[in-house]
């Protein structure tokens, strides 16, 4: 081998890297931009997304005005008016209790499969005497842990009404309640 030859090989080699180096910043360029043209629309995402306080204000204004009522249709408003049930009637009493006094009363006429709805319900309507229905309405948006936490510490309150057995009852039937699937 040459000098020459050896002199040209060295420029090949530098021509070569070269061009790896300039492809290599144009793909470092190329990337920047989809990093930058991504972190746009990422910071632009919250302009369009809804946080959770808008979903829970959707909620509020979609769902029904007051679902515990709605879940008594038929079962219990034969007799009773919501006024009624606002009135805290029956809350010191145990809901299963309650609901089989009531069933038992003559004309009270509630359809077995209906029964853990209407223990449901009115066991919701306990929370609806220290909570507003927007404020409850808001439980809508977490996830079935965080909603479990909530009812299970709000059991745990002291002077509350609501039994751990009153705290499975509204896990349980919550999406039922809400209408989010039927049986």
């Amino acid at each position: 081998m040459t000098p020459n030859d050896e002199k040209q090989g060295g420029v090949a080699l530098r021509v070569v890297g070269g061009i790896a180096a300039g492809l290599a910043i144009i793909l470092l360029t190329f990337a920047i931009q989809l990093l930058v043209g991504v972190h746009n629309e990422v910071t632009h995402l919250k302009d369009v997304l809804a946080t959770k306080q808008e979903l829970a204000n959707l909620a509020v204004y979609l769902g029904p005005e007051d679902p515990s009522v709605s879940a008594l249709e038929g079962s219990c408003t034969g007799c009773h008016t919501a006024q009624t049930f606002a009135a805290a009637h029956g809350i010191n009493e145990g809901v299963h209790d309650l609901v089989r006094r009531m069933n038992k009363l003559a004309g009270a006429n509630i359809d077995p499969l209906d029964i853990p709805r209407v223990e449901a319900a009115l066991t919701f309507m306990k929370c609806a005497h220290c909570h507003t229905m927007d404020r409850l309405k808001q439980l809508a948006i977490l996830d079935p842990e965080q909603r479990w936490k909530v009812i299970e510490t709000m059991a745990q309150t002291p002077g509350g009404t609501i039994s751990p057995e009153d705290a499975q009852r509204i896990r349980d039937f919550y999406g039922d309640f809400w209408g989010w699937h039927r049986r």
